[in-house]
């Protein structure tokens, strides 16, 4: 099945070049999330286990024109600078013809998000606003701290209308657009 792509293509905004071209540290990543800088050292081992054992399983379940892919950035519909780069998400297989390294946002099914011990609440608070505002269908916000799972779907007037909450050993099944696609948790870690 073909999926053709919207014809358009992200522009940076100024805060957004200036991060492009200033020297990222070595171990970390960079976002931009609602006008600030965040940068983040790299995963754990449990964090990357988490992501590694989510992509494998929706890779096993999506269907021939969709991937789920680690390290996609995602652009701001609103906002000129801001993007963020989830743990992992689901687009269009086709988006591997393309040379950028920004998503728009409208062609995300689902982003997925692992919190860190010393960032959660971006990913509680920031992230989730953002993803809904930018009309993202599904954000699956997995926690190791206490072992919570939250699904959230439905998008609408800048919030998720519907949240599903699971704990680590419960599967987990997806809402549209990624309907019967389910999510083995069994073998997830918690922090420590």
């Amino acid at each position: 099945m073909a999926i053709s792509l919207p014809d358009r293509h992200t522009t940076a905004g100024s805060l957004r070049r200036q991060v492009e071209e200033a020297p990222t540290p070595r171990g970390f990543r960079v976002e931009i999330i609602k006008g600030r800088i965040v940068m983040s050292p790299t995963p754990s081992f449990k964090h990357g286990g988490i992501v590694r054992r989510i992509e494998q399983q929706l890779l096993a379940q999506l269907d021939e024109g969709r991937i789920a892919q680690q390290m996609y950035s995602i652009a701001s519909p609103i906002d000129a600078d801001d993007y963020t780069s989830p743990a992992l998400v689901v687009v269009p297989a086709a988006v591997e013809d393309d040379d950028g390294w920004l998503l728009d946002s409208d062609v995300v099914d689902l982003t997925v998000e692992v919190a860190s011990p010393g960032n959660a609440n971006s990913d509680f608070t920031d992230k989730l606003e953002e993803y809904a505002s930018w009309h993202i269908p599904v954000y699956l916000l997995v926690d190791p701290r206490k072992g919570d799972i939250f699904v959230y779907s439905d998008p609408g007037n800048g919030r998720y209308r519907t949240t599903h909450e699971a704990r680590f050993g419960e599967a987990i099944e997806l809402p549209s657009p990624l309907d019967g696609i389910r999510i083995e948790t069994t073998g997830f870690r918690r922090y420590r």
